[in-house]
């Protein structure tokens, strides 16, 4: 990206005290609109074929990205004569309908039914087609199409990633609108534009170099034996042990998460079983991440947008297969050209919204966060700014750009 490209400013579209509702049809319309005006202050060449780079969301999450949001990107990018466009996101290591295991090659349907179910596809608001990014059969010929599942690209110093590995269909794309919903993770903590693109745009081998120094610590005084997370393992890394309860064989854990996603009881965290050297002891899943995000862009940070749905905030990411409820109330959306930029904005709107909630509930931020776990957002290991003073120092890419805000009230 050229250097003016990262410091170019970030939109805030704030409804924040407003009667915002996202299903509302009258919202869709304003917002649609205003962010169409902004697109058209974006000097950009973009180049087909374009990515509408996003995540439908598992069958159960009701508070998921609601594809109508995304008809502003479309409308402007067939404005600006481009019609070479595709909506895509990868399969996933975990289990269930976008699981890379259950949408194999020649059978991804379970995935592609996913997604027309939710309105991602020809038939759905944006009239464009839905592909599975590291399945080549579902590429659309003319439009959209890649021959490889998974591609390796070479990285420099002082990436600390010899190389990345993308999905064909992220790695074909000329340009991508990168609309991501932001939620909370249990492992990145914030789930925004960063692991949108990292997570996916990344192959299922480029998945697993992010997680691997993360296992399942599994609380066995807490444990039920339900054998749920055995069930949904997708390498078969758990089995009962003699006392009827989960036992991890290592070597074939890929540190997915899937487990303590699917635990009822929360019985099971992620910890790092080692810490690598590179920051004395903080988690480094959010560093490795911003190390990849350098990885896959090469040279195409000056034709990716992302714009980031504020709505329906919650306590996990919607790879989650089940009913969620927002934390916070919704708070709006971003439109910027730098991801790491943007998440740093994002950070600060979450701390915002729980301070808001806090002062509604007559309460101390500090009293807030340990009376409801379901607000918890200062993850014990969370490494805070860090991760974007390390991609500023290695990478010169700045995380405080100016803020265009935007009162939609």
């Amino acid at each position: 990206m050229d250097k003016n490209d990262f410091t170019l400013p970030i939109w805030f579209l704030d409804v924040r005290g407003s009667d915002f509702s996202a299903q509302a049809k009258n919202w869709q319309e304003s917002i649609n609109g205003k962010i169409k005006e902004i697109l058209n202050n974006i000097t950009t060449g973009w180049k087909e074929p374009v990515l509408i780079k996003t995540h439908i969301g598992e069958p159960r999450c009701s508070t998921r990205m609601l594809p109508e949001y995304c008809l502003s990107s479309v409308d402007y990018l067939r404005g600006m004569g481009l019609n070479r466009i595709c909506c895509g996101d990868t399969t996933v290591v975990y289990s269930g309908e976008r699981g890379r295991k259950e949408n194999m090659h020649g059978s991804p349907q379970r995935y592609l039914r996913l997604a027309k179910s939710h309105g991602w596809d020809e038939d759905g608001p944006l009239r464009v087609p839905f592909v599975i990014l590291d399945r080549p059969e579902t590429c659309v010929k003319g439009l959209f199409e890649f021959d490889e599942e998974e591609v390796s690209l070479l990285t420099h110093p002082p990436n600390r990633f010899k190389e990345t590995f993308v999905a064909g269909g992220f790695h074909i794309a000329g340009s991508i609108f990168n609309h991501v919903h932001l939620t909370l993770h249990g492992l990145a903590h914030i789930a925004c534009a960063v692991k949108g693109l990292t997570m996916g745009g990344a192959s299922a081998r480029g998945k697993q170099m992010m997680h691997q120094y993360y296992i399942p610590s599994i609380n066995k005084e807490m444990c039920q034996g339900c054998g749920i997370c055995i069930e949904n393992c997708p390498e078969d890394a758990l089995s009962f042990d003699q006392e009827g309860l989960p036992s991890l064989l290592e070597s074939k854990c890929i540190g997915c998460g899937e487990c303590m996603a699917v635990c009822s009881n929360g019985c099971i965290e992620m910890k790092s079983k080692k810490v690598l050297d590179w920051f004395r002891g903080r988690i480094t899943l959010p560093f490795r991440m911003a190390d990849y995000m350098v990885g896959i862009m090469e040279n195409r940070w000056n034709r990716l947008l992302n714009i980031v749905h504020l709505y329906n905030i919650t306590r996990n990411c919607d790879c989650v297969d089940e009913p969620q409820e927002s934390m916070i109330d919704d708070i709006g959306f971003l439109i910027g050209k730098n991801p790491f930029a943007i998440d740093f904005l994002a950070r600060r709107l979450i701390i915002e919204g729980f301070q808001d909630k806090a002062a509604q509930m007559n309460m101390t931020f500090e009293a807030f966060k340990k009376k409801s776990e379901d607000a918890k957002f200062f993850f014990e290991n969370d490494p805070g700014v860090a991760p974007y003073e390390y991609i500023q120092k290695n990478f010169h890419i700045p995380s405080q750009v100016e803020l265009i805000r935007v009162d939609m009230t």
